[in-house]
């Protein structure tokens, strides 16, 4: 018997993952990579912070190497992409999507027509070419420039390995330069070699080994080492790299592959032929194309304008790059031990977590679109905990800003306890919870507790006996928060003493609540506000960061004189949208207000996120280059689109459900991984019609503007009847949106 129901079992997943693929859509037509590689027209914060930081080159979904162009002055954008640019210096095989600090950008390919009679070392800038975008085009898993010197580039990609085609001009000389800064070495057509890098912030080493493999000989063939170029074949620097020269008297083309891997030089030799075999070019671009469009199936929306599709699938797309592979093809990968680790088959270990980021919308979103990758990249920081715990002797926190195999202990907070507690709540939970909570008590209550030689809670001592951080209010709301998430994944896994002793602690944040300026505040040691009240606070002011109790709001609302005088303050809150950090207005380019424009449907308000949402949508985000309000951030601010335009957004950290807005498609299909789908259906959308009329949920009328992950989870319909005038739909108090306070022990 239990042999037959598994049969049955797995003949439904195949019929519907048949059924999946034979509805599949063409929707990588929809996406633009460039859209926030230019500057956005709102914030003046220098370009580092004003631009969406993403790149434009060829990447697949969740890729370990993203091929892609580095511009001349884009030094501080993670990206390496700034559209103003005039001129690209280099083709890289790493990038980091939508940071707003310099990283990765590791292992850079430069095809030139110049004379190469100094070493690269020396000014690898030198080789810069000028461009025009009239000569340029991406999309998803393709990358294409024609530089003003007449070479042009096509990059395609695999998850490991990539696959360029460069086309020089006839009867020049043609170069191309290979920077690897650690070592390279010629063999035949082969150059492999390392780079070593550094994380950010905490200067952590990694090292990235690369196997490239060419489809014709070399004309010469020579190494360089700081100031000089050698004749040897084997070059070791910290700027080294290799002068490849060729005869393009009768064939213009030279064809590179190249396989990367963070544990060798055989490991990327092994992702390289197993992922990337041939030299079919276009084969290799269709593929990737594939693996896109299967991604962005996940969500297929009808209706719209081609300008909103745009927006949208974009905004999906940046949303499946990080976290992106650190496990090569044979499932190894280097710890945060030091040591090399094996994942199972069929799971994978991720890099690239930045947890004050992510926690917000984008860890929510893959836990609903594929709740078994994102079970994976839970596991990831279980592993990485677990393995810092077995060489340190205060380690085995969680990793606040992971990259490559280590903690830049980037931002503040402790992210990571809400990523996985809403992944769960979510339904990501094929990974190891008991280790997770483990990992997240230890960071949370033992001062000292560090993740690859980082605290993991700075303060916290203070934290846990005077109740707040002193001088330090955005982190005394960070540790709230994600003492709540603590909280309710605790919960869940039926620990009642830490659910109450984490419940009873997010409410640190009353300590500091300032009646007389209806504002939170910093504290000093002493109890004592602290004066400059432009201090206490990380990447926004005390206008912004008040509004961040998103699990208590019923409490701060009340704090504040009520729903009708906090209503009235986010009218204010909303005169401008983008205005920056330090601002008494909205700073939607940041993750600190992400979750503010929901707080109307706490206020009994409804209506008034469903307009503010519509203008955000209209106004900061748009189908063009300086299409991003701000920083994406590994797909933070496009994730925060994806759930605006589908007319909901996980408000509280760590619980499954949906604050409602407005939909901006007629039709949205959720494709869910156990083959249900969720439609989101609204009636008729227009950009005016934003207000609902009346809600349905699997056919019941819904009167609250709050939708329960379980209402849905195992497939459903949510249908808007939308008009362009406020309704009076939502406003009952007796179903309003959930609020949690303290708890008896």
């Amino acid at each position: 018997m239990k042999q037959k129901k598994l049969c049955c079992l797995a003949a439904a997943l195949f019929v519907s993952l048949w059924i999946h693929a034979a509805s599949e859509q063409a929707l990588i037509q929809f996406v633009d990579p460039f859209i926030g590689t230019d500057p956005n027209p709102f914030t003046k914060l220098g370009y580092a912070w004003d631009t969406g930081n993403v790149f434009p080159g060829a990447v697949c979904p969740r890729g370990m190497l993203a091929w892609s162009p580095d511009t001349t002055h884009a030094e501080n954008v993670a990206g390496g992409y700034w559209y103003p640019d005039p001129a690209i210096k280099s083709f890289s095989l790493t990038h980091f999507s939508g940071r707003g600090v310099p990283c990765l950008k590791d292992l850079p390919f430069m095809p030139t027509i110049l004379p190469v009679t100094v070493s690269p070392g020396t000014n690898w800038e030198q080789f810069s070419a000028t461009y025009s975008h009239t000569n340029e085009n991406a999309s998803p898993g393709y990358y294409r420039v024609r530089l003003d010197n007449g070479i042009e580039t096509e990059l395609t990609a695999t998850p490991r390995s990539g696959l360029a085609l460069f086309n020089f001009p006839a009867h020049l000389s043609a170069t191309l330069l290979i920077r690897a800064d650690g070592s390279v070495s010629i063999s035949g057509r082969e150059v492999t070699g390392f780079y070593l890098g550094k994380i950010p912030k905490s200067g952590h080493p990694y090292t990235v080994y690369f196997a490239a493999d060419f489809d014709r000989s070399f004309q010469r063939a020579n190494t360089w080492a700081g100031a000089s170029i050698l004749k040897e074949t084997i070059a070791k620097d910290k700027s080294c790299g290799a002068i490849l020269s060729f005869d393009t008297s009768t064939n213009p083309v030279v064809h590179v592959r190249v396989g990367i891997s963070y544990v060798s030089v055989d490991n990327a030799r092994a992702n390289l032929a197993l992922e990337n075999p041939g030299w079919n070019f276009a084969a290799l671009r269709k593929k990737a194309a594939n693996a896109w469009n299967s991604v962005l199936n996940r969500i297929q929306v009808e209706g719209g304008t081609v300008a909103d599709k745009q927006v949208f699938y974009s905004a999906l797309y940046h949303c499946f790059l990080h976290p992106n592979f650190l496990d090569d093809a044979d499932g190894r990968y280097p710890g945060m031990d030091g040591k090399i680790h094996s994942v199972k088959t069929g799971h994978h270990q991720y890099q690239n977590i930045p947890a004050w980021d992510q926690y917000r919308s984008l860890a929510p979103l893959i836990a609903i679109l594929t709740p078994g990758e994102s079970s994976d990249v839970m596991q990831s920081l279980v592993n990485f905990a677990q393995q810092d715990a077995s060489v340190r002797t205060n380690g085995g926190g969680l990793p606040r800003w992971e990259q490559v195999n280590r903690n830049s202990g980037g931002m503040v907070g402790d992210g990571d306890d809400a990523i996985i507690a809403s992944a769960f709540a979510f339904g990501a939970d094929n990974f190891d919870t008991k280790g997770a909570l483990a990992a997240m008590d230890k960071g949370a209550s033992q001062p000292g507790t560090t993740s690859d030689g980082s605290e993991v809670r700075h303060g916290l001592k203070d934290y846990l006996t005077l109740g707040h951080m002193p001088g330090e209010a955005a982190i005394t709301l960070e540790y709230c928060n994600n003492d709540f998430a603590l909280a309710q994944f605790a919960k869940a896994l039926g620990d009642r003493q830490k659910y109450s002793l984490y419940q009873n602690r997010a409410q640190n944040w009353k300590n500091l609540f300032d009646q007389s300026s209806g504002l939170i505040r910093p504290r000093n040691a002493d109890g004592s506000w602290l004066e400059d009240s432009k201090k206490g606070f990380i990447e926004g002011s005390a206008a912004q960061y008040v509004w961040m109790v998103n699990f208590n709001l019923r409490a701060l609302l009340d704090k504040m004189g009520g729903n009708d005088k906090a209503a009235a303050r986010l009218d204010y809150f909303d005169t401008q949208l983008n205005s920056g950090m330090g601002a008494d207005t909205a700073y939607m380019g940041n993750e600190t207000c992400e979750e503010i424009p929901w707080i109307y449907n706490f206020a009994g308000a409804p209506a008034r996120t469903q307009k503010v949402v519509r203008r955000i949508q209209a106004e900061l985000f748009k189908n063009r280059p300086d299409g991003l309000p701000g920083n994406d951030d590994a797909g933070a601010m496009s994730s925060w689109y994806v759930f605006s335009a589908l007319g909901l957004y996980p408000e509280i950290p760590g619980v499954a459900g949906f604050a409602v807005g407005s939909p901006v498609f007629p039709k949205a299909t959720l494709r869910l991984e156990n083959g249900a789908t969720i439609q989101i259906v609204g009636e008729p959308t227009s950009p005016e019609n934003c207000y609902v009329q009346k809600l349905t949920v699997n056919d019941r009328d819904w009167q609250s503007p709050w939708i329960p992950w379980s209402a849905v989870a195992a497939g459903g319909t949510i249908n808007f009847r939308l008009g362009d005038k406020p309704s009076s739909w939502g406003q009952d108090p007796n179903q309003a949106p959930p609020s949690f306070d303290a708890v008896k022990p």
